[in-house]
Order: structure tokens, then sequence, then C-alpha cells
């Protein structure tokens, strides 16, 4: 069996973070959202009892069908002290949701909660452009139009 590990997020905005998600790769409709966290299962969908002795728990879970080949449940789960997100994913799955793919899940998120708060303080996206080998995002400020 491979164990659960927990990685911990600066993710608080559960819409942002399924909007990353999707982002990644994994499909609206593959991905589960639970007030109260449910059970996370292994690749042969037996419930888990490594992180938490009454069993591995998210609140947002791709079930392991959805992530592909012999997986493991991917969840995330609020964590009541921080208010954050952390990621729960397995040893096994770690070569496909590594580092580098939690980086970029990090950074899809932090574009999706820059987007979400200047669309709520009036302003409209205009797009975006390289300059020099870095991205820029052009925005209208609508308050005074």
């Amino acid at each position: 069996m491979s164990e659960y590990r927990k990685s911990t997020t600066n993710c608080k905005d559960k819409e942002c973070l399924i909007d990353a998600l999707i982002e990644m790769g994994y499909a609206r409709e593959h991905i589960e959202i639970h007030e109260v966290p449910q059970q996370l299962y292994d690749f042969q969908g037996r419930a888990t009892r490594y992180i938490d002795k009454s069993g591995d728990k998210a609140n947002i879970i791709v079930r392991r069908q959805h992530v592909g080949g012999a997986a493991n449940d991917l969840g995330f789960k609020l964590n009541p002290e921080t208010g954050t997100y952390d990621a729960i994913i397995s040893d096994y799955d770690s070569s496909k949701h590594s580092a580098t793919w939690l980086a970029g899940l990090k950074t899809n998120y932090a574009e999706k909660t820059i987007f979400k708060q200047a669309k709520k303080m009036g302003f409209k996206y205009l797009g975006k452009k390289i300059v020099e080998g870095k991205i820029q995002h052009q925005w209208m400020d609508t308050r005074t139009a």
C-alpha cells in the first residue's frame, strides 16, 4: 500500500481551488465537494488510515478512477486551524502529483484568486501578453469609466 502524506497549501478559497484543479486537467464533474470530509480510498478501493487512524478524509476529492492508472484518491482537507486546504497525496501518486505539480496548482490557484478579487473590485480583464519573457496581465479599471 501507499501511504498518504499531507502537504500544506495557502489555498483558502474552495471555488478557486476547484478551478485550479480544472486548470491542472481534472474535469469538473470528477471533483467531489463535501462540507463534511469524506473517506479516501486506495487503488484497491480500501479505506485508508495513514494520516488519521479513524480514516483519511477530505473535503475536495478526485477519486482514484479519475486520477488515472492504479491510483489512489487525491484529496484536499480543510484545516480548521489555518483555514487552508491541506493536499492529501499518496506516496504512489507523488510521481504524478509531485512538488512541481503542487507548485503549478498553487500558481493556478493564486491566479484564480487574483482574478476573482480584481473582478470584485471592478476591474475588467483585457488579456495577457509576454514582455521580456514574463507574463503580464492587463486590466481596465471600470470603477471610474
